[in-house]
């Protein structure tokens, strides 16, 4: 059952709790702890990046999801979808999700959304056995 719904709708609801809790989107630029490299600079690590390897390893989740058929694929394409559109809204409308870091997970959700569908319609391609060419 869980299979049908987006798991990028985590990346959503965690920006959205992060953002009310700390006051803003300000704990994406801030830094959670500093890595020395060998070269001899530091790396700083924030909120955001960490928030965004987070929501890369889900959307790394949702494409291998993708590549299998049935009803609640084709229900967690559509629900991607809206999710999308959701994201895409509370980028241009709900306070502090104009942030760069939002505006990547929003682009997740629509990489999510369109890798569903092709993925799911060059499968379907294969198994009907569908040719490139008329007539062939």
């Amino acid at each position: 059952m869980f299979t049908m719904f987006p798991l990028l709708t985590l990346s959503l609801l965690v920006y959205g709790i992060m953002s009310l809790a700390l006051g803003g989107s300000e704990w994406t630029g801030e830094a959670v702890f500093t890595v020395s490299m060998i070269s001899g600079d530091q790396w700083r690590v924030s909120g955001g990046d960490l928030f965004l390897m987070f929501s890369l390893f889900l959307l790394f989740i949702e494409i291998l999801r993708a590549t299998k058929t049935g009803t609640d694929s084709i229900l967690n394409h559509a629900f991607s979808a809206v999710l999308f559109v959701a994201c895409f809204a509370c980028f241009l409308i709900v306070p502090n999700f104009g942030s760069s870091t939002f505006f990547l997970v929003t682009l997740m959700t629509f990489m999510d959304f369109m890798a569903g569908f092709i993925v799911t319609t060059l499968a379907a391609r294969r198994d009907l056995g569908v040719s490139g060419g008329i007539g062939a």
